[in-house]
């Protein structure tokens, strides 16, 4: 069975599998070393179970008798809610092994919150790389993260820049800070809803200020308090008032962090159009239209064209 520097070990890998090359077929190595296993393999599946959106697997391995005829494993399942989906980790060895013990059964199942964690935590880490480069491509690319403290934790240029000609919006202690209070309190209601759970929204400022017009904040990470006390991000966009008006298409690449192509088509998505009829419209193949909802569906969370169409919708114009 696992001892200490073993489980140190795996618990490292789990939580540096998303930055790594092969970090989760590493991962899943060493879990299988660690519980008594030969293989594992990861399946990440929609809320329902139904439907894979991504696996991992260790070294692949068929057990066979000396006939050559494969033989059934022992298999120890285990299963974690993550975000709107499930995590399914499947551990085998093969049948002369025998069954897989209580204590084993019970350290596979002990690792599966920290597999969850781990792979919220990848989402978030893609979401945000997503959305800073939708923001470096906008005109109005001024963008501050907070962490779960509401703490600024990172700064644009051309946030820094707007900041040095504006005093509606200011950096006071590496907080945000806006000079009128009940604007100041707005703005503290809507993070602190954006820590708690997936949101959006916006904060209108002073409409004579041609620098800082709006405030818009989304959900990065929602807060998790089963971390630790600043864990969670959320995007703060300063919107200037100079420049011209933003399209639909524009709002909906600067808060959910889509290409131009993947804007458009959200956009029809929204007005009903279906994956053949928005290919005709933009002149693009339905499959390279399906292969852009998916990548809609990643970055915004969502799993249908309903769920879509209600995040478009609802986003601040």
């Amino acid at each position: 069975m696992a001892v200490e520097t073993e489980l140190t070990e795996v618990m490292d890998a789990i939580y540096f599998a998303a930055h790594q090359k092969d970090g989760w077929q590493s991962c899943l190595g060493l879990i299988s070393r660690i519980s008594g296993g030969e293989t594992a393999q990861l399946l990440i599946l929609n809320k329902e179970g139904d439907q894979l959106v991504a696996g991992y697997q260790s070294h692949p391995h068929v057990a066979a008798d000396s006939s050559g005829n494969e033989i059934a494993p022992r298999l120890c399942h285990a299963r974690h809610e993550v975000g709107n989906g499930l995590v399914e980790l499947t551990v085998q060895r093969p049948s002369e092994d025998g069954e897989f013990t209580p204590v084993e059964k019970q350290l596979i199942k002990d690792l599966m919150p920290h597999i969850a964690r781990a792979i919220r935590q990848e989402g978030a880490s893609r979401l945000l790389n997503d959305r800073q480069a939708a923001v470096q491509r906008q005109k109005q690319g001024a963008l501050l993260l907070l962490d779960g403290q509401q703490n600024v934790v990172f700064l644009s240029s051309e946030a820094e820049r707007l900041l040095l000609l504006t005093a509606t919006v200011t950096l006071v202690a590496g907080r945000l800070r806006l000079g009128q209070r009940r604007k100041q309190a707005e703005l503290d209601e809507l993070i602190r809803r954006c820590f708690e759970s997936k949101a959006t929204g916006m904060v209108n400022l002073n409409e004579s200020d041609q620098i800082a017009s709006r405030i818009l904040v989304s959900t990065v990470q929602p807060r998790d308090s089963r971390l630790f006390q600043s864990h969670g991000l959320v995007a703060v966009f300063i919107v200037s008032g100079q420049g011209e008006q933003c399209t639909e298409e524009d709002v909906i690449s600067q808060w959910l962090g889509l290409t131009e192509s993947e804007s458009r088509i959200a956009s029809l998505i929204a007005q009903g159009r279906r994956p053949a009829e928005i290919a005709s419209d933009i002149a693009l193949s339905v499959h390279t239209v399906r292969h852009h909802i998916k990548n809609i569906y990643r970055k915004t969370g969502a799993h249908s064209q309903s769920q879509l169409t209600a995040i478009v919708l609802n986003l601040p114009v």
